[in-house]
C-alpha cells in the first residue's frame, strides 16, 4: 500500500466497493479474488459469499484459478464428498489442504485422487501407503511423481505385477528398487521402462538386449554408453535408429550413415539435432523427403549461407521453416515476405528482428495470418495497431493485445471486445491503466471480473493481509480447466 494519503483513500474506497459487490456478485469467485488480501476483520463477509450455498462451494472446489487460501479453507468446512473429491481434483489445491483432507478412513475415491495428487506431503503419501489394501489407491500412489522413493520401495515389495509398470515409470522410483523390479519382471514392457528411467542401474546399460522393445528404450536413454548408442543407430529396426539418431548422447561420427538411411523418420531425426555438424547437413539440405528438409532448415545448427536452398524451395513448408531459422539472412527474408504463399509470408511476419521495410510491405497484407504477426511484432506503429484492434478477425484482435508494445489507447478500444478472452487478456497487460480496468468491474463475463477484483485486492491490500497474499497463484492464461500433467510411459 502507498504512502500517499490520496492513494490511501482511494484504495479504501475502491475496497469498500469491491466488498460490496463481492457479497452480491451473482458468482462467488469475486468474493475468492478478494479474501487473501482482505484483513481478518473482512473475511467473514466474504466467507459468507462464497461458502454459504453449497453450488458456489462446488464451484470454488473446482476452480483452479482461485487462491490455494480459498481452497484451503474451503477444505476446512468438512463439507462431505463431492465438495472434497473437487478439491482432491483441483491442481491448485495446497499440500495443507490436502493434509486436511487426508483421514483413514476417508472414502476409497479421495484416497485415490489424494493419493494422485501432485501436491500432496509425503508423510500423507507415507500413510495412504501403510494403509492402502485397493489396487486403484496404490496404483494412484505409484503415478505420484512426488512420492519418496523409500514409500515407492516399500509397494515394490508387495511384488503386485499390475504395479510393476507404474514404479518402472515413476520418476522417483530408486535404483535399487528398479534392479529388485528387473529381476522380478516377466514383461519385456516393464524392462524397458526399466531401461529408459534416469535412476537406471549402470549394470543394466552395458549390452544390447534381444527385445526390440528394450532396444528402443535404450537408445533413448541418455546415460548410455556412447559405444553402445552407435551401435544402436546401426540397428536392423528403425524405430531403434531413429531413437538413436535423436539422442544427444549418440557420437556424430556414428550419425554419418543415418543421413542416407532408406527411413526418412531417421533423416528427420538427425536433421533435427541441435548439434548437427555443417558436413551432415549439407548431406541433408537436398534430401528427397520434404519433412526432412523441413526440419533441417528450421534447425538453429543449419548454417545461415544453405538457407538459400530451403528458401527457394518447391515445397511451401519448407520454404516457411527458412523464414523461421533463427539466423535467416535479412536478403533471405525480403524474399520469402514476397512469397506466393501467404503462410509463408507469416512465418516472417511474426519475426521479432525484421527490417522496416519488410514489416511495412507485410502491413499491407490482407492475410489474417500475417496481419496477426504484424500486430504483434514491436515496431508497428500505433495508428496501425489502431485498425488491426477493430480488425474482424479475433485473432489479428488477440495478436494486439498480446504485443507488449501495444498503448493504452489502442488497448482501450478493446475493452469491450465481444471474446471475453481479449477483455481479460487486455485487464493484464501492463500499459493498460488502472482507471481502464475499474471500468470492467461490471464486465458480465466473470473470470474477467476476477481478474479486475484481483488485481485491485492486490495492489490495494492492506499490510496485515498482505503476507497472506504472497503466495497466491496468479492466473496466466484464460482457461476454465488446465491441461492436465501426464507422465510420459513407453
Amino acid at each position: 500500500m502507498r504512502s500517499s494519503p490520496d492513494r490511501s483513500g482511494t484504495a479504501r474506497r475502491h475496497w469498500r466497493e469491491l466488498a460490496e459487490r463481492a457479497c452480491t456478485d451473482e458468482a462467488p469467485f469475486a468474493a475468492a479474488a478478494l479474501y487473501p488480501y482482505a484483513a481478518p476483520r473482512e473475511r467473514a463477509g466474504l466467507e459468507a459469499r462464497m461458502f454459504g450455498e453449497r453450488r458456489d462451494r462446488l464451484l470454488l472446489a473446482s476452480a483452479p484459478f482461485v487462491a490455494p487460501a480459498v481452497l484451503a479453507r474451503l477444505a476446512a468446512l468438512d463439507d462431505g464428498g463431492a465438495v472434497q473429491l473437487r478439491l482432491a481434483r483441483n491442481p491448485a489445491t495446497s499440500a495443507a489442504a490436502l493434509g486436511a483432507l487426508w483421514r483413514a478412513d476417508a472414502s476409497p475415491r479421495l484416497r485415490q485422487l489424494i493419493a494422485r495428487h501432485a501436491r500432496t506431503p509425503r508423510a500423507v503419501l507415507g500413510q495412504i501407503a501403510a494403509a492402502a489394501g485397493e489396487i486403484e489407491t496404490l496404483r494412484a500412489l505409484c503415478e505420484n511423481g512426488g512420492v519418496a522413493a523409500e514409500v515407492l520401495a516399500t509397494v515394490s515389495e508387495r511384488r503386485i505385477g499390475v504395479l510393476q509398470r507404474l514404479l518402472a515409470v515413476n520418476i522417483a522410483t530408486a535404483e535399487d528398487t528398479l534392479l529388485a523390479l528387473w529381476a522380478e519382471a516377466d514383461d519385456e514392457a516393464v524392462r524397458a521402462q526399466i531401461l529408459l528411467h534416469p535412476h537406471c542401474p549402470d549394470v543394466l546399460l552395458a549390452t544390447v538386449p534381444a527385445s526390440l522393445l528394450e532396444r528402443r528404450c535404450l537408445a533413448r536413454q541418455q546415460r548410455a554408453p556412447r559405444a553402445l548408442l552407435a551401435e544402436l543407430a546401426n540397428d536392423r529396426d528403425a524405430a531403434v535408429r531413429r531413437a538413436a539418431a535423436e539422442n544427444p548422447g549418440t557420437p556424430l561420427a556414428a550419425l554419418v550413415a543415418n543421413c542416407f538411411d532408406a527411413d526418412a523418420t531417421v533423416r528427420h531425426a538427425v536433421a533435427a539435432r541441435r548439434d548437427l555438424p555443417p558436413a551432415l547437413a549439407g548431406c541433408l539440405v537436398d534430401d528427397a523427403d520434404a519433412r526432412v528438409r523441413r526440419a533441417l532448415a528450421r534447425n538453429p545448427a543449419c548454417p545461415p549461407e544453405l538457407l538459400v536452398r530451403p528458401a527457394t524451395d518447391a515445397d511451401a513448408e519448407v520454404r516457411r521453416a527458412a523464414a523461421r531459422h533463427p539466423h535467416c539472412p535479412h536478403e533471405l527474408l525480403d524474399r520469402l515476405s514476397r512469397d506466393e504463399v501467404t503462410w509463408v509470408q507469416a512465418a516472417v511476419a511474426y519475426r521479432d528482428e525484421l527490417p522496416y521495410a519488410v514489416l511495412r510491405r507485410l502491413a499491407r497484407s490482407s492475410d489474417v495470418d500475417v496481419l496477426a504477426g504484424v500486430a504483434r511484432h514491436p515496431a508497428t506503429a500505433p495508428s496501425r495497431l489502431a485498425r488491426l484492434a477493430i480488425h474482424d478477425c479475433p485473432d489479428v484482435r488477440r495478436a494486439v493485445i498480446l504485443n507488449p508494445r501495444t498503448p493504452r489507447m489502442v488497448l482501450r478500444l478493446l475493452r469491450q471486445d465481444g471474446y471475453a478472452l481479449h477483455r481479460a487478456m487486455a485487464v493484464d497487460h501492463p500499459r493498460f491503466a488502472d482507471t481502464d480496468r475499474w471500468r470492467m468491474r461490471d464486465d458480465p463475463d466473470v473470470q474477467v471480473r476476477f481478474r479486475v477484483f484481483q488485481h485491485f485486492a492486490r495492489r490495494d491490500a492492506m499490510p496485515a493481509a498482505h503476507e497472506a497474499s504472497v503466495h497466491v497463484t496468479q492466473l496466466s492464461h484464460y482457461q476454465p480447466h488446465p491441461p492436465k500433467e501426464h507422465m510420459e510411459t513407453t
